[in-house]
């Protein structure tokens, strides 16, 4: 029979027992995309999120001094918003004072394993459900969908911090693809106690690395990035003694011992059964969701692209002329003379060769297309104004970034 845990582990399992779980559980449903989570604006998620949000809002507004409405934290959202970092902190503040008391209480009985096995349990879920919908959306892929031309034509210097390290990942499948691959792994090894501490230090490797790449590009979940590779570090370190002898001191090393919540309180049998409804329902809801998203349609998909202006006509006073246009979905772009762009929106009906557009607020037009054997002729109206332009229709291989390919040696091109 093993000895009962010292003081300070007894102390540190319960503090970290309901700490981790004030972090992790309200953030549940957020793991399920098809209820509303990972950001989608609508569905169970959110209302469950709600439970949580109002002490979180009410101590952000005093230890950040934050006003007004907070819609984000309002809006179910697990991103870095002041009312997560709030609900953190009065997270840890309460498991600091109930582990306290807990141990005091109960210094007659201090045996208490199942604390353990409780702990160990809801780090490997929180981090394999976590994990779950990320890793689907990679695979698909949702997450880091290919380049569309309006990603071409976007300059490095008019792209955010986030916009460079989307752009980055969405240009190479194979990387983004691996990445997917190896969140997992780690969910299929974090749910078998013998391959647990395999799986915890797959994921301190993998979000390690996102939780740096989201803090060096500013991407809003650094928070639920850290607090992965935090989690998956506290499961690292039961066996941190019997790795170090293992690859460090080069000493034998005995079996572990697995402590868990459930062993002999419930049959094989319907562990195996939770296990495969719990991972499984998240992986099932990611794909069901992501699936449902379809890239944008609409009518005048002809047009849709890049398109390099040879002639280009506005009959406005001081009308800058265009050099570009692109069609990306709903988004009308013209890359301007002095280099600028100008954002419109399409609006209205668009049929087979015509297309409806708005720019700014009130700044209307139509664009009408025809095909001939060398280009393709756009005419039609801005702003009060007569279009004509004659366009070449760009692809992939007008791009530097796209003509680049792939090279085992390189001077032999």
């Amino acid at each position: 029979m093993d000895a009962a845990p010292g003081l300070p582990r007894r102390l540190a399992e319960r503090f970290g027992l309901i700490a981790f779980g004030a972090y992790h559980l309200p953030l549940f449903l957020n793991n399920y995309p098809s209820l509303g989570g990972g950001g989608f604006p609508t569905g169970l998620a959110v209302s469950w999120g709600h439970v949580f949000t109002t002490p979180g809002i009410w101590l952000a507004r005093r230890l950040f001094h934050m006003t007004g409405p907070m819609t984000m934290a309002s809006a179910g959202d697990n991103g870095d918003v002041g009312e997560e970092f709030a609900r953190l902190i009065l997270g840890t503040a309460i498991a600091a004072i109930v582990a306290i008391v807990w141990t005091i209480a109960d210094r007659r009985r201090p045996s208490g394993t199942w604390v353990e096995g409780g702990l160990r349990v809801l780090l490997r879920y929180s981090i394999a459900l976590g994990l779950a919908s990320y890793a689907v959306a990679k695979l698909l892929p949702q997450q880091f969908p290919p380049l569309t031309p309006m990603g071409y034509e976007t300059r490095v210097g008019e792209l955010t911090p986030m916009g460079l390290l989307w752009t980055f990942m969405r240009y190479s499948r194979p990387y983004s693809l691996f990445g997917g691959v190896m969140e997992s792994v780690a969910i299929v090894l974090l749910c078998f106690r013998r391959t647990a501490t395999l799986g915890a230090l797959t994921t301190m490797a993998v979000m390690t690395n996102v939780a740096l790449m989201n803090l060096a590009y500013d991407v809003q979940v650094k928070l639920y990035a850290v607090m992965l590779v935090v989690s998956a570090a506290v499961l690292v370190a039961y066996d941190t003694p019997r790795l170090v002898a293992m690859f460090v001191t080069n000493r034998a090393i005995a079996p572990a011992r697995q402590p868990t919540l459930f062993e002999g309180r419930l049959p094989a049998a319907l562990r195996w059964t939770l296990k495969v409804l719990l991972v499984g329902s998240v992986v099932v809801s990611s794909v069901s969701e992501f699936r449902s998203l379809t890239p944008s349609t609409a009518d005048g998909a002809a047009l849709s692209g890049a398109w390099g202006l040879s002639s280009f006509s506005l009959d406005r006073p001081h009308a800058k002329a265009g050099r570009r246009i692109i069609v990306d979905g709903g988004r009308l772009v013209v890359r301007l003379d002095d280099d600028s762009l100008m954002y419109c929106r399409v609006a209205g009906e668009a049929t087979a060769s015509s297309l409806p557009f708005v720019c700014g607020r009130d700044r209307a037009g139509r664009l009408n297309w025809t095909s001939t054997p060398t280009d393709w002729r756009l005419d039609g109206t801005f702003d009060g104004g007569a279009l004509t332009a004659s366009a070449r229709r760009l692809d992939d291989r007008d791009y530097p970034l796209m003509r680049g390919g792939f090279h085992i040696i390189y001077d032999r091109r």
